[in-house]
Parts: C-alpha cells; sequence; structure tokens
C-alpha cells in the first residue's frame, strides 16, 4: 500500500476546510490534514507493543482517513466519523482493495468518535488504538498553545485569560485519564503533569501564589 498516495489524497480532499479553519477550533487557523498526521504519528508509537496482533495495514488505513469526513458537503460536522467512512469506502473501491478489508477499515471509522466504547471488550484493538491516538492530540503541550492561540484572537485578551482559558478547557479535560493501553496510560499522566506544573506556575507568575482548582483537589 502506497501510504503518502492515501496522504496525498485526503490532505487535497481537506484543504477547502483547513483553509476556512472550522469553527470546532473557534476560526483559528487548526489544520484537520495536520491533526490527521500528528494522530497518525501517535497511533504508530502506541502500536509498538502490538504490531504483531493487529492488522497493522487497516489501522494506518484508517488512521490517514478518520477525519476526512470533514471535507464532506454535510454540515453537522458532528457526523463526519460516518462521512468520512463512506468517502474511505469509495476510494478503497476505486482501486480495488478487498471488500472485507475495506469494510473493516471502514467500521473502524464510523466508529473512531464514539469514545464510550474504548473499553467495550468486543472492540478491536485496532479501534482502540486509533481512539487513543485521537485523544492524544491537542493535550498537554500543544493543548496550551492552542488554548493561548484561541484566546489570543479575542479583543480583551490578557495574560489572566489566557490562564483561564487553559484552566477550562486542557487542563480540565485532562484531569481524568481516559485511556486502555498501559502505554497511553502513561503518556497521558506525563502530558498531564507537565499542564499541572504549567499552570500551577503561570499562576505563581501572574498571581504571586496558586491554589488548585476544586476538581483537582477532589480527586
Amino acid at each position: 500500500m502506497n501510504y503518502d498516495a492515501l496522504f496525498d489524497y485526503v490532505k487535497n480532499a481537506l484543504t477547502a476546510y483547513d483553509w476556512h479553519g472550522g469553527v470546532a477550533k473557534n476560526q483559528i487557523r487548526y489544520s484537520r490534514y495536520d491533526h490527521t498526521v500528528r494522530v497518525y504519528n501517535w497511533a504508530m508509537m502506541l502500536t509498538e507493543d502490538y504490531a504483531d496482533v493487529i492488522d497493522m495495514e487497516a489501522l494506518k488505513i484508517a488512521t490517514i482517513f478518520h477525519d476526512i469526513g470533514y471535507s464532506s458537503d454535510n454540515e453537522d460536522k458532528k457526523e463526519h466519523a460516518g462521512e468520512g467512512a463512506i468517502l474511505c469506502r469509495k476510494y478503497l473501491e476505486s482501486i480495488a482493495y478487498p471488500s472485507d478489508k475495506t469494510d473493516f477499515i471502514c467500521d473502524l471509522i464510523a466508529k473512531h468518535s464514539d469514545k464510550s466504547i474504548l473499553f467495550n471488550e468486543d472492540t478491536p484493538m485496532e479501534l482502540v488504538l486509533l481512539m487513543e491516538a485521537d485523544l492524544f492530540d491537542d493535550t498537554g503541550a500543544h493543548g496550551i498553545i492552542m488554548d493561548a492561540w484561541i484566546q489570543a484572537i479575542k479583543e480583551d485578551v490578557s495574560f489572566e485569560s489566557i490562564l483561564e482559558h487553559i484552566k477550562k478547557y486542557t487542563w480540565y479535560f485532562m484531569q481524568e485519564n481516559p485511556m486502555r493501553t498501559e502505554k497511553a496510560k502513561r503518556i497521558w499522566e506525563e502530558k498531564k503533569e507537565l499542564t499541572d506544573k504549567f499552570v500551577e506556575s503561570l499562576s505563581i507568575d501572574l498571581y504571586g501564589s496558586y491554589e488548585a482548582p476544586a476538581s483537582a483537589e477532589n480527586k
């Protein structure tokens, strides 16, 4: 399988969506294609312990195509997973890819947004790894930068408002570890530790002291 060709196909499909930034990221120039590349890199890192027991090709194809649904004409981007499965199937059929593998890959794409099934016993490991990789993006250091960027486009931005935005989104999101595999759990905790330390350090810089938010004290 020529994975470079798949990346090029998805990149071309997402060009229009990436150009206007997408409403989900508050109108910043958030590239859905760049997100795809980052998720792919995370997935490859997580597969190191599972390379012998999963369908690696299926995971790679599903990861590359997992967000192509954002390029569809459907304005409800909450349905991007289902739309992506349709678009992926169309592409795989055009290259005469085996139908049984196509069904499996498209099922991974269609279900990747439903993180509630992450711990289900019948959830295939390929889907577990795809969902974990997807959850890693926009967290930790990357999430902090994105939060600052989102807040910085506002007219009344301040250091204090940026800190509060980070606490409301990246910091809050990282307090619960949603991962299933041991490696993913460890990485999440490392990213959480960095986020906690950053919020504490910036709070001290701005206010001279730090008091952990209530949700952290209750953990």
